[in-house]
């Protein structure tokens, strides 16, 4: 029973970033131990009604270690999905910064084009205006 209760608390106390090292080793070495410990104990849950309830503990204890390592095992893949998602969104900012950046930038370059442009249709307007008045005075001689 002390062994079933040191290897749950050894897996259920593993950080989500991976067991240190060495406790892979140590943690097989408990399995094996708890497997021998169970049998054993069942063995003499056949002979008692005490030694049944024994055995009833170490099935849920293993059933509630399957279970965790099932739950630890999902919270790492949503964790890294999370991890992946949160990666994304960045390069999306950054490229859409980028992007605006060099919008920004031709929206200058265009707007520095229109003044150019109306200067010239002014110079021109003038220029016709003086064209037009140059050429009323030759029609009235």
């Amino acid at each position: 029973r002390h062994l079933a209760r040191a290897l749950y608390a050894h897996l259920t106390l593993v950080p989500p970033s991976g067991p240190p090292p060495g406790a892979m080793k140590a943690g097989v070495i408990a399995a094996a131990l708890f497997g021998a410990c169970r049998s054993a104990m069942a063995e003499k849950a056949a002979a008692n009604p005490l030694g049944t309830v024994l055995s009833l503990i170490d099935e849920l204890t293993a059933k509630t270690i399957k279970e965790g390592e099932a739950e630890a095992k999902a919270y790492s893949e949503f964790f890294e999905w999370c991890d992946d998602t949160a990666k994304d969104g960045e390069h999306a900012v950054q490229t859409a910064t980028a992007q605006k950046e060099k919008l920004e930038a031709k929206i200058g370059e265009l707007t520095s084009n229109i003044d150019v442009s109306a200067s010239t249709i002014g110079g021109l307007a003038s220029s016709i205006a003086q064209a037009e008045g140059e050429l009323k005075n030759a029609t009235l001689i």
